[in-house]
């Protein structure tokens, strides 16, 4: 009887011994695992953000191919943000930041971005330099920050060019000067004129020559 007594007393503690180091384990990895979830929803966030990064730029690259002349009436500098408004077409540009929510069955996240313009300065080889250089009024590079509340920050840039300019001809210029460009459409009339008769034909334009 007393044998089996210690017997029995030897493996209650054998059992306390084990539940002890499991309960150690089970917190050491826990203490491991927490940080690995973490690190994924972060990632899971940067991957979020990059994409609706990317899809701006993307926007941007094909609503400045629609029509130039919108990216040139935006003003140009870091403190000018926009975004695209796409639930239309063609797209519209607002002012300041979007807010984008994206909401999971774990969690609800808000997303930012926007865009800015900076003039591009090219050498005289056509390169495009940081100082100095001469203005091209067919390129801009675009900057787009993203990222999500309480997260950090990215920011990607590529460069936008005017494509194929549109033609159109003009045969009536009646309406004489004062037309400021560029123009989009035809009309009748032109930017300014000195010494010009425009109103003795339509569809003619005369050089008017003192004395003669």
């Amino acid at each position: 009887m007393q044998q089996i007594g210690t017997n029995r007393g030897q493996s209650l503690v054998e059992i306390l011994i084990a539940v002890a180091i499991g309960a150690v384990l089970v917190v050491a990895g826990a203490a491991m695992i927490a940080p690995a979830l973490q690190s994924n929803a972060q990632a899971t966030k940067e991957q979020a953000a990059s994409s609706l990064g990317k899809e701006l730029i993307d926007n941007v690259r094909a609503w400045s191919g629609g029509n130039w002349n919108n990216v040139l009436a935006l003003a140009t500098g870091t403190a000018n943000h926009y975004y695209l408004n796409t639930t239309s077409s063609p797209f519209a540009p607002a002012t300041g930041t979007q807010s984008i929510v994206i909401t999971s069955a774990t969690s609800s996240v808000t997303y930012s971005r926007y865009f800015y313009l900076s003039n591009v300065y090219r050498d005289s080889n056509g390169n495009v330099v940081t100082n100095g250089g001469t203005y091209d009024p067919s390129t801009e590079q675009v900057t787009v920050v993203y990222g999500w509340s309480g997260g950090s920050t990215g920011t990607m840039s590529t460069y936008v060019v005017r494509g194929n300019n549109n033609v159109f001809f003009q045969n009536d210029w009646s309406g004489g000067p004062g037309q400021a460009g560029p123009v989009t459409s035809t009309g009748n009339q032109f930017a300014s004129s000195s010494s010009i008769d425009y109103s003795t034909s339509t569809g003619s334009l005369y050089v008017s020559i003192p004395g003669y």
